[in-house]
């Protein structure tokens, strides 16, 4: 069974897990430069998958997508769920 994940990844806000045996546990939030850091780097991988340019949009998203996701790793692990509000 997954854990569910609630709240909003990359916000200063908690995030709230939900575990499979129904105990909550609660990650505190990131740092404001943290989740600034994060939010341009989210910025850089939607505009490089709009680039009409041939394989330029996949060159720098496959530099940018290993930090995005070490990130988001750090709040999830495999499998679980995750719930945006």
């Amino acid at each position: 069974m997954a854990r569910i994940v609630i709240g909003h990844i990359g916000s200063d806000a908690p995030v709230v897990i939900i575990n499979p045996d129904g105990s909550i546990t609660v990650i505190p939030g990131w740092k404001p430069e943290a989740l600034d850091e994060f939010s341009r780097k989210a910025t850089i991988l939607s505009e490089a998958a709009r680039l009409k340019t041939p394989h330029l949009g996949q060159s720098i998203i496959k530099t940018a997508l290993a930090s995005v996701q070490k990130e988001i790793a750090e709040h999830l692990q495999e499998g679980d769920v995750l719930i945006l509000r």
